[in-house]
């Protein structure tokens, strides 16, 4: 972080990880050293990457190296998560000097319900997530075999969830998850279908998610967003959204995917 980013509560930026984390559901990792070694193949790289959360004690040349061999044996490229708090410390800048380049910056927002009007509105279906998967699976990109393993996941996540989905003509053109920890919600997979963008479709399905984490006794709500995203930035900050902290990754030069 430079010198002039804003201060960061570090206590709310590690609860916030922590929830987002277990809202993944069924998140394959290993603990090495304080450090979560998530392996879950597919497009989300908080799920396959090194999250440095916690106190640090070897030697930070020895457990990159671990690491690199640890996703080479798994068949993903090696990534790793910086955060606010990520442990030790000068992992950023030791990354940077070793040539592990930076790449995805990612704003985390936050927001209390309770001072927000949000609604409902009578286009967007709010449907269980098991139910939500196979409908919303083209517009994210999810194959059909992949379908089936969201399903199971849905089916036995243990906590408050619900889907929501727009339809144009019958076709999902907008779709969104929320997912409940105790008083906090987490929105997800917020995605409107490129030709609909700009008709207030994403505003209306980020509405009825709040309205429903309301309805499911949520006091505030976070979620993820790219940095370079303005028009998904400027939904979000209707809804009293405001910045909690940022993270980005880092690879080396061939590997961020």
């Amino acid at each position: 972080m430079s010198a002039s980013a804003p201060r960061v509560d570090l206590a709310l930026a590690r609860r916030l990880e922590e929830r987002s984390l277990n809202a993944s559901g069924a998140f394959q990792s290993l603990l090495y050293d304080g450090w979560l070694l998530g392996f879950r193949s597919g497009p989300t790289k908080r799920l396959r990457c090194v999250n440095s959360f916690y106190a640090s004690t070897l030697p930070l040349a020895q457990k990159v190296e671990h690491c690199v061999r640890f996703y080479q044996r798994a068949g993903l490229p090696p990534i790793f998560r910086l955060l606010p708090f990520s442990q030790p410390s000068e992992l950023d800048a030791w990354l940077d000097h070793a040539g592990w380049e930076r790449f995805e910056r990612t704003h985390v927002l936050h927001a209390s319900l309770a001072a927000e009007a949000v609604s409902a509105t009578d286009e967007v279906e709010i449907v269980s997530v098991p139910d939500w998967q196979e409908p919303a699976a083209p517009l994210l990109g999810v194959t059909a075999e992949a379908v089936a393993r969201h399903v199971e996941r849905a089916r036995t996540y243990p906590l408050p969830q619900a889907g929501a989905l727009l339809r144009r003509d019958g076709e999902v053109v907008a779709c969104g998850l929320v997912k409940i920890e105790d008083e906090h919600a987490g929105l997800f997979a917020v995605h409107t279908a490129e030709a609909w963008r700009g008709q207030g479709l994403g505003r209306a399905i980020v509405s009825a998610l709040l309205a429903q984490a309301r309805h499911l006794g949520a006091r505030d709500a976070y979620l993820q967003v790219d940095a370079d995203n303005t028009a998904a930035l400027a939904t979000y900050r209707r809804f009293g959204f405001v910045s909690a902290y940022d993270y980005w990754y880092r690879a080396r030069p061939g590997e961020q995917h």
